[in-house]
């Protein structure tokens, strides 16, 4: 049996309506053919795709538009502390209003602002995970989805006075911009 050469998992949830529109698809790429397999609320559907196809596949797997217009979105090129972000982004999730006021309390007023603003217009995200099988992951990727489109949460470490910290930047993304991501997947994959 031969082994895939790359394999892509994607997993979309946009909140419509008061519920949540998921779809997960396991992109399989092995030679010149792509297999998807897709599930959501249809069901399961399992295709071949050419190589050549495959850019085109992934775009329109995130071209979704935001469910609703939003009165303002955060800053292009927002940056923002991560362990904020992911605690805030968990206690909202886990309903515990006392760890999230806890957690803004301790943020300068610009970052609590800011904060707020992308928990509160965030409509969607997308997380995309590059492997080859049997060795290691070789990429990742996380969007959310704004009023005004994808923006990808790219972390990064900075030096501060008290010392390095990871944060995370908001940058924008295109759906066009996943294939793109893959596609340097790919060219690390034949290392």
């Amino acid at each position: 049996m031969n082994h895939p050469d790359l394999v892509v998992d994607l997993d979309l949830a946009v909140r419509r309506d008061g519920s949540v529109a998921r779809t997960r698809s396991r992109h399989v790429l092995q030679g010149r053919r792509v297999r998807v397999i897709t599930t959501d609320d249809g069901g399961l559907r399992v295709r071949m795709l050419d190589v050549r196809a495959w850019r085109s596949e992934l775009a329109q797997a995130c071209r979704v538009r935001a469910p609703r217009p939003a009165a303002s979105a955060p800053d292009p090129g927002l940056e923002l502390p991560w362990d904020l972000v992911v605690g805030t982004g968990r206690a909202l999730r886990d309903r515990r209003a006392d760890v999230y006021a806890e957690l803004m309390a301790r943020a300068r007023p610009s970052v609590r602002d800011e904060l707020a603003l992308v928990h509160r217009e965030t409509t969607g995200r997308l997380r995309a995970v590059g492997a080859m099988p049997g060795r290691r992951r070789i990429g990742w990727v996380s969007w959310v989805l704004l009023a005004d489109g994808w923006r990808a949460l790219t972390p990064y470490v900075t030096d501060e006075p008290t010392g390095r910290r990871a944060m995370v930047r908001l940058e924008g993304r295109r759906p066009e911009d996943l294939a793109r991501e893959v596609a340097r997947w790919m060219s690390g994959a034949g290392r």
